[in-house]
């Protein structure tokens, strides 16, 4: 803990380095992973979807 004071002074606020929400957003990914053989190709594919269904929703 007493490197935390430290860390503020470098970087700024935690808000700005602070990794939680990049942990979060793959923990949501984790559950898209359908394809032991092709994890990645599972990913693009829920991630693809995701973004067109975004799109159609902007859309409409």
């Amino acid at each position: 803990l007493l490197h935390i004071a430290q860390s503020i002074r470098d970087f700024g606020p935690p808000s700005c380095y602070w990794a939680f929400p990049m942990e979060r957003y793959c923990g949501t990914l984790t559950p898209d992973i359908r394809s032991r053989r092709f994890p990645f190709r599972s990913l693009d594919r829920s991630v693809a979807e995701h973004a067109l269904l975004t799109q159609i929703g902007l859309s409409y």
